[in-house]
């Protein structure tokens, strides 16, 4: 008859004991990673994207809102040809709100070359409020839509804050779960689209 060498008398009840309290610790460290990844996938807002986009190369939707802040909506004509960078964020959440400077100094890098920046709010009249309060505080200029439910739909925004970047022929070429440094894809899309832009004959 065989014999588990951790039950066997011949082994200290010392080591015994520290043996079971490793595997016990294992597991209960086991349970508590599955219980928190599964607490994360059922949350419906996640700040911090586990997965990369699946929706790169797609064609931008159509930017709808209820109300626009610091302007008109964007026209089509004026977005095409322009490389569109989308922010979906909303005034409650804190990684947008420090997000926002960062944005803010991007935006001046390249406000005189082909790039449009939009933000938009699912947030509805009741948090207009709040939401221009955080515009104002933070010096954002470009426009802002709230009520935007339908178009962060079908951008897929289920973690903000989120970014996009749609290129000069309205395709997606980058998106904040993608990773990386949007200065360094935002500046290759623009080069292209200037390209693109002194090739017309004048």
């Amino acid at each position: 008859m065989s014999h588990d060498p951790l039950m066997d008398s011949d082994f200290p009840n010392q080591f015994r004991r520290n043996s079971y309290s490793k595997q016990i610790l294992f597991l209960l460290l086991s349970l508590a990673i599955g219980v928190a990844a599964l607490a994360w996938m059922l949350s419906p807002r996640s700040f911090i994207p586990f997965f990369g986009s699946s929706l790169t190369g797609i064609r931008m939707p159509a930017i709808e809102a209820a109300g626009w802040i610091n302007g008109p909506p964007p026209d089509h004509d004026v977005l095409v040809g322009k490389v569109v960078v989308i922010e979906v964020w909303a005034s409650w959440c804190g990684p947008c709100r420090e997000n926002m400077p960062s944005l803010v100094k991007l935006h001046k890098a390249f406000e005189n070359r082909d790039v449009v920046f939009v933000g938009l709010t699912e947030e509805g009249k009741g948090e207009l409020g709040e939401v221009q309060k955080v515009i104002e505080s933070n010096g954002v200029t470009w426009s802002v839509g709230w009520g935007a439910v339908r178009t962060t739909q079908a951008l897929e925004a289920d973690a903000i804050p989120a970014l996009y970047i749609f290129g000069a022929n309205g395709r997606l070429a980058w998106s904040s779960p993608d990773g990386g440094d949007i200065r360094n894809v935002l500046e290759r899309e623009v080069q292209k689209a200037e390209s693109k832009s002194n090739d017309k004959p004048s």
